[in-house]
C-alpha cells in the first residue's frame, strides 16, 4: 500500500542519531547498580577457573572505550557531528559498559557486566556460586540481576544483547564493502563466540556441564 505524501514524516539528521543511538543502547536493569571488572576479577582472574579477567583483556572489547581517543575515531565522530568521541554519549553507549553514565566502568570499555548484566547483587559468590548444582547457581544469579545469555539454550537472547551495539544503525558505521563484511557479526559467531581468530570463549574449568 502506498503511503500518503501528507502522513510521511522526516526526521532530521540530528534526530536520527539520537534515535539509532537508543536503539542500541544496552538494556538496564534499574535493580542493579554496576561494580566494575576489578570486582569481577577477584574470583574470575584465577587460573583454577580459567582467568576469564585475563581474556577479556586480551579481547577486542577491553579496548573499545580507548579507539574512541584514536584519530581513526575522532574523524568518523565529525562525519556526525560528533567533536570529542570519548566524551559523546552517543560513542560511549557502545564503547563502554553503563553506556558512559557510570563513573565505576566508564574507563573499562565493553566489560563484564556489560555483557552479564550489573553485578551490585550477584556478584556476591552466594548469589550465583553453587558447586553441587550449577544450575541451581545460575538460576539464583538471573534472579540476582544477571542477564540470561549463556549456554546454548539463550543463543537468540544473546544475539539480542550482541546486536544493540553490533548493528547498522550505530554511528560508526563502516560504508566500505570490505570493512562491513570485517566488523560483521552472524549468528554463528554469537553462538560459538568465535570470529577467525578472535575468540571470546570463556567457560569455567574444569568442563562443568553447560547450561
Amino acid at each position: 500500500m502506498k503511503i500518503p505524501r501528507h502522513l510521511i514524516v522526516t526526521i532530521p539528521a540530528s534526530a536520527a542519531i539520537v534515535f539509532a543511538t537508543a536503539t542500541f543502547l544496552l538494556p538496564e536493569n534499574r535493580r542493579h547498580g554496576y561494580v566494575g571488572n576489578a570486582v569481577c576479577a577477584t574470583c574470575h582472574a584465577a587460573e583454577s577457573i580459567g582467568n576469564q579477567h585475563d581474556q577479556w583483556l586480551r579481547s577486542p572489547h577491553a579496548k573499545a572505550v580507548l579507539i574512541l581517543g584514536t584519530d581513526a575515531a575522532r574523524a568518523i565522530a565529525r562525519a556526525h557531528g560528533i567533536e570529542k568521541p570519548e566524551g559523546d554519549r552517543r560513542c560511549l553507549a557502545c564503547h563502554t559498559t553503563g553506556g558512559g553514565a557510570e563513573p565505576k566502568t566508564i574507563d573499562e570499555g565493553v566489560g563484564c557486566e556489560a555483557c552479564h548484566g550489573p553485578g551490585e547483587a550477584y556478584h556476591e559468590y552466594a548469589n550465583h556460586v553453587d558447586t553441587v548444582n550449577r544450575r541451581g547457581g545460575y538460576e539464583t544469579a538471573l534472579k540476582n540481576g544477571m542477564y540470561p545469555v549463556l549456554g546454548i539454550s539463550s543463543i537468540k537472547k544473546r544475539e539480542k544483547l550482541c546486536l544493540r551495539c553490533h548493528n547498522s544503525r550505530r554511528p560508526c558505521f563502516p560504508s566500505e564493502p570490505d570493512e562491513i563484511y570485517r566488523q560483521s557479526i552472524s549468528l554463528q559467531t554469537i553462538a560459538e563466540m568465535r570470529k577467525g581468530e578472535l575468540n571470546l570463549e570463556h567457560r569455567l574449568i574444569p568442563p562443568f556441564p553447560q547450561y
